[in-house]
C-alpha cells in the first residue's frame, strides 16, 4: 500500500477541492435519488385509484325477513339474491358474505372480518308491500358499520352496503309494482322509487378518542419509528463506545481507542442494548398516548408487551442490515421498514384497495403485522381472529429472521477475517497511545504513522 507523505495528509481541504472529486458527491446523490424514487413509486402507486383496485371487499348480508303475511313471497330473499348477482365494477370488487343471524354478523365484525353489513329486518316484505296501500311504511334497512377497520375501509364498506341495499330494494319494489293488481296512486309511486330507509349503526362499541379508526395506524407507525430510529441510533452510539466511530456533540469530538471485539459480539451488544432501550421506549409511547393525549387504549399490559416485540423485531432486522452493509444498509432498511411498509400496512388504505403488487408487499412487510396487532388490541378487544394472532406469529418470525441474518452474516465476516479493525492494528494503536503522555496530544506525523500502520496490517 502506498504511503501518503505526512505533509500532504495534513494539508487543509476546502469545499471546492472536495467537490472536484465527483465520487464524493455523485455516490450520495445516486443513493438518495434511488431511495426516493423507489419510495415515491410505492407511496403514490398504492393510493392512485383505490376504487379501481378494489378486490374482495368483505361485506355481510343478513336476511331476517319472514316474508309476506300469506307466506307467498319473501322479498328479502330476492333482494339478497339480486345484490349478489349484480355486476361489479371492477369485477370481483366485493366479496358478499351471508350470515343467518344478527349475532353471527356482529361477531364477524368484532373479529374485523367485514367492512360493513346489510341487515334486512323481519318485516321487510310486509312493509314493502304496504307501499301499495293507503298506509305505506318504508322498510328500515340497517347498515352495520366497522370503524375499527380504518377510515377508508369503513367508508368503502358503508357506501357499498348502502348503494346495494337501495339498488336491491328498488328492484324488488319495481317487481312489486309490475304485479300490482290495480292502479297505483302518485304518492305510492314516489315511495316505490325510493322504497327503504337506511340507518347506520356501529356493530360494536367504538371509543370517542380513536380518531375514527386511525389511532391504531399512528400508534403502529410510532413503534416502527422507534425500532428503525432506535436501531440506527444505538448502532452509532455502540460503535462510538467501542472506538469504531467518533462521538460528536456540537463542536466537541471524541474518539476512544478501539476495543478488541468481533463483529458478532458487536451485533449482539447492539441487539442487547436495543432490547433494554425498547422497554422505556414502549412505556413512554404508551404513557404519552394514554395519559397526555387521552387516547382510548384498552389492554395496556398486552399492548405494552406487543410494542416491545414490535420494536425489537424491526430493530433487529435494521441492525442486521446496517452492520452487514454499512451506510448503504441504512438506505436499504429505510426503504424496506419505512418506505415500503407504511403504504401497504393497511392502516390508511385497506389491503383490498391496493394494486396486486402492493398487496403482495403487504403480505410480508412488518408494519402490516404491527398495524393489525395494534388495531386488534385497541379496537377489537384483543381478539386473536381480528389479526392479533397473526401479528404475534409474524413479528416473532421477523425477529428470529433478523437475528439469524445478523448472527450468521457477522459470524461469516469474522471467520473470513473481515475485521472492522484488525486485531494487530488495534494492538499497534493501543501501544502508540500508551507511549504518548496523557498531557500531550499525539503529533500529526505520529498519528498518520499509526493510522498507516493500522491500514497496512494484513486482514
Amino acid at each position: 500500500m502506498s504511503r501518503t507523505p505526512p505533509n500532504q495528509s495534513a494539508s487543509p481541504v476546502s469545499t471546492l477541492s472536495f467537490l472536484r472529486h465527483p465520487k464524493n458527491w455523485l455516490i450520495p446523490s445516486i443513493l438518495l435519488t434511488a431511495a426516493i424514487f423507489v419510495i415515491t413509486v410505492i407511496f403514490t402507486g398504492s393510493a392512485a385509484d383505490p376504487a379501481a383496485d378494489l378486490r374482495d371487499a368483505p361485506i355481510g348480508l343478513v336476511n331476517l325477513d319472514k316474508g309476506t303475511q300469506d307466506g307467498a313471497v319473501n322479498f328479502g330473499d330476492q333482494v339478497v339474491a339480486g345484490i349478489e348477482a349484480q355486476p361489479q365494477n371492477p369485477d370481483g370488487a366485493v366479496d358478499w358474505q351471508r350470515y343467518d343471524s344478527l349475532e353471527s354478523v356482529t361477531a364477524a365484525i368484532a373479529d374485523n372480518q367485514l367492512f360493513a353489513a346489510i341487515v334486512l329486518p323481519s318485516d321487510y316484505s310486509g312493509k314493502l308491500t304496504s307501499l301499495l296501500s293507503p298506509n305505506p311504511q318504508r322498510p328500515e334497512v340497517t347498515v352495520l358499520t366497522n370503524k375499527g377497520a380504518g377510515t377508508m375501509a369503513s367508508e368503502i364498506g358503508t357506501q357499498i352496503a348502502e348503494d346495494a341495499a337501495r339498488g336491491g330494494s328498488a328492484a324488488a319494489a319495481n317487481q312489486l309494482l309490475t304485479h300490482a293488481p290495480g292502479a297505483v296512486g302518485p304518492a305510492n309511486a314516489v315511495l316505490l322509487t325510493d322504497p327503504v330507509t337506511i340507518t347506520e349503526n356501529p356493530a360494536i362499541p367504538f371509543g370517542q378518542r380513536t380518531g375514527n379508526g386511525m389511532t391504531a395506524f399512528f400508534y403502529a407507525l410510532l413503534l416502527m419509528m422507534a425500532g428503525f430510529l432506535g436501531a440506527n441510533l444505538i448502532s452509532g452510539l455502540v460503535d462510538s463506545a467501542l472506538g469504531f466511530g467518533p462521538s460528536e456533540i456540537g463542536p466537541k469530538r471524541r474518539m476512544l481507542p478501539p476495543h478488541r471485539i468481533s463483529r458478532l459480539h458487536t451485533y449482539l451488544a447492539k441487539c442487547s442494548t436495543l432490547l433494554i432501550a425498547s422497554i422505556p421506549a414502549a412505556t413512554v409511547i404508551m404513557a404519552a398516548s394514554a395519559l397526555l393525549v387521552d387516547l382510548d387504549l384498552p389492554h395496556l399490559g398486552l399492548l405494552w408487551l406487543f410494542s416491545i416485540l414490535a420494536i425489537n423485531a424491526i430493530g433487529a432486522g435494521t441492525l442486521a442490515v446496517v452492520t452487514l452493509l454499512g451506510p448503504i444498509g441504512v438506505v436499504i432498511s429505510m426503504i424496506f421498514f419505512i418506505g415500503w411498509s407504511i403504504p401497504v400496512s393497511g392502516g390508511a388504505i385497506p389491503q383490498e384497495a391496493l394494486p396486486p403488487f402492493w398487496r403482495f408487499l403487504g403480505s410480508f412487510e412488518p408494519m402490516r403485522a404491527v398495524s393489525d396487532g395494534v388495531r386488534a388490541i385497541i379496537y377489537f378487544d384483543a381478539h386473536g381472529a381480528a389479526g392479533l394472532a397473526r401479528a404475534w406469529v409474524l413479528l416473532a418470525l421477523g425477529l428470529a429472521l433478523g437475528l439469524m441474518l445478523g448472527l450468521v452474516g457477522n459470524l461469516l465476516y469474522d471467520r473470513n477475517g473481515l475485521h472492522r479493525i484488525h486485531p494487530n492494528a488495534i494492538a499497534h494503536i493501543q501501544e502508540f497511545l500508551h507511549r504518548v503522555p496523557q498531557h500531550e496530544d499525539p503529533t500529526p506525523s505520529a498519528a498518520v504513522t499509526a493510522g498507516e500502520s493500522s491500514m497496512s496490517t494484513p486482514s
